[in-house]
């Protein structure tokens, strides 16, 4: 059964962020799972996020971060 037009397609991720130190000092990290497929990545920065996004079909190529998130 295909979705009515207008009506968008559902997907669920969960994003997980935490904060590690080192002698070097603070990062971030963060882990990202397709909840559907059961696919997960790791990163440390949102660029990664991003092409894992790209890669399940949730964003297309063209889509990119809002730029207040961009650094």
């Amino acid at each position: 059964m295909t979705e009515p037009s207008g009506v968008p397609r559902v997907i669920t991720f969960v994003v997980r962020f935490w904060r590690e130190w080192s002698a070097a000092g603070m990062r971030w990290r963060g882990r990202i799972q397709h909840v559907e497929s059961g696919d997960a990545a790791s990163f440390t920065d949102l660029n990664k996020m991003m092409r894992f996004l790209r890669s399940s079909g949730a964003l297309g190529e063209d889509e990119s971060l809002p730029e207040e998130l961009e650094e």
